[in-house]
């Protein structure tokens, strides 16, 4: 163990369907994030707050970036700025908008790094029209043993900067990169449209395509399902002014406690479905801060507890418009036949293109939460779930969702071959890995 030091580490996901205890490496310099033999597995952890297994298992050798968070450089004129990996995006968006400047498209924690970001490929609060996390990215380092250190870029080793979006850590440690960023809008106001079902919600979130904020939240139950709000975050007309995140951000855990009882039973969902339909589904329009629009989970600390050690499980695919209408009516049905526990449903419209594993593409998404996956009940409700979507041509996210297989991912997305040789190609012998890569088949 000489030059680098490994502790044993009780890992666990997001959504608390995978545990396992790991070999971490927690290295300060660059030299220690180098010291690895060159043959042992490895994957790089950011904030921990992978839905799924992404950042350790598969015997890999954990290497948590912590202590890699530092801002390197800040172009005030152009709007770049180059981070470390293990930057989190609540500090590089409080220091941002101190700046004048935000990042558009974040994920819901603050304490996501910027290098899982770009692994994941996420997206933020309207994909339609700020995309995913890798249009907003000027360029990024990496480093693997075989190659040492390398620049990626759209003019410089365009086929790694491609391979390495939606490529889960699988094409080399990323070390830092160099953001664009955007002027943030003066002021934001919140304005509600209540939805009778999912396909009125497409509609609502297609005529606000342009909207900063927009998604929907709707009700699971049988009997509701689909009922809920289009929130749509618009540009105010109050005068520009400094925005400031609230410091409590920075303390946020990175997963929460879970409670000793779950709550999101058949009573407890009802209770909360009940509550939120009354404090949100009704017409009308108040101010909404621009924390709340980048960082919903800030508010959401009790609602991910409440799943209990048993944890929960999402489903998030994207459908294509023209098919959205038909799988919305058939997943009501489903639910109407089935009755599975369904905790929330929300809805986002994207307008991109699908390249390799990415989550975008052209149409509506549903990400579905349930809790207790594990149940049989609740996990055919998922394998149908997934069968219905393949149906009508849904695309799933595959950071998000931890019941996906081998064979229903490779059933989903038509490139899936091309897509894992060109990870392939940047990650001889399969250095890195993880517990995703190992369960999808890469």
């Amino acid at each position: 163990m000489r030059g680098y030091a490994l502790a044993e580490s009780e890992l666990t996901s997001f959504d608390r369907q995978f545990h396992e205890r790991c070999r971490v490496q927690r290295p300060d310099r660059y030299r220690l994030l180098e010291a690895l033999p060159a043959d042992a597995p490895r994957v790089a952890r950011g904030g921990g707050v992978s839905y799924v297994g992404a950042s350790f298992g598969n015997g890999a050798i954990s290497q948590e970036l912590g202590a890699f968070d530092r801002l390197l450089a800040f172009d005030a004129e152009r709007g770049l700025l180059t981070v470390e990996a293990g930057a989190r995006v609540g500090d590089l968006q409080r220091f941002a908008l101190a700046h004048g400047w935000y990042l558009p498209v974040t994920p819901g924690h603050p304490k996501a790094s910027v290098g899982g970001c770009i692994a994941a490929d996420v997206h933020g609060k309207n994909p339609a029209r700020d995309g995913t996390f890798r249009a907003w990215v000027e360029a990024i380092e990496l480093q693997s043993p075989a190659r040492s250190y390398a620049i990626a870029s759209e003019r410089q080793n365009a086929e790694l900067f491609a391979a390495t979006f939606a490529g889960f850590g699988l094409t080399g440690t990323i070390t830092r990169a160099t953001l664009r960023l955007a002027r943030p809008p003066n002021a934001l106001v919140l304005r509600r449209v209540p939805v009778r079902d999912l396909a009125e919600a497409a509609k609502v979130l297609r005529d606000a395509a342009n909207a900063p904020v927009l998604y929907g939240w709707h009700d699971g139950r049988p009997g509701r399902f689909g009922r809920g709000v289009v929130r749509i975050g618009l540009v105010g007309d109050e005068p520009a002014r400094t925005t400031k995140l609230p410091d409590a951000t920075r303390d946020l855990p990175a997963a929460p406690k879970p409670l000793p009882i779950a709550l999101w039973n058949r009573a407890g969902i009802a209770a909360a479905n009940t509550w939120l339909t009354m404090r949100w589904c009704k017409p009308g329009q108040s101010p909404m801060a621009l924390a709340e629009a980048l960082f919903p989970l800030n508010d959401a600390r009790t609602y991910f507890a409440g799943y209990g050690k048993a944890g929960m499980a999402e489903a998030q695919w994207l459908l294509p418009h023209v098919r959205f209408d038909a799988f919305a009516g058939a997943l009501r049905e489903l639910v109407e036949r089935t009755r599975p526990r369904i905790a929330l449903i929300a809805s986002k419209l994207f307008a991109g293109a699908p390249d390799g594993f990415c989550f975008d593409g052209n149409g509506i998404s549903l990400a579905i939460q349930v809790p207790a996956p594990a149940q049989a009940s609740q996990r055919a409700f998922l394998e149908a779930l997934a069968e219905l979507a393949l149906a009508h041509g849904g695309r799933p996210n595959l950071i998000k969702e931890s019941t996906l297989d081998a064979n229903t991912v490779r059933r989903a997305l038509t490139g899936f071959d091309a897509a894992r040789a060109r990870l392939a190609a940047h990650n001889p012998g399969g250095l890195h890995t993880s517990e995703l890569a190992r369960r999808i088949g890469l």
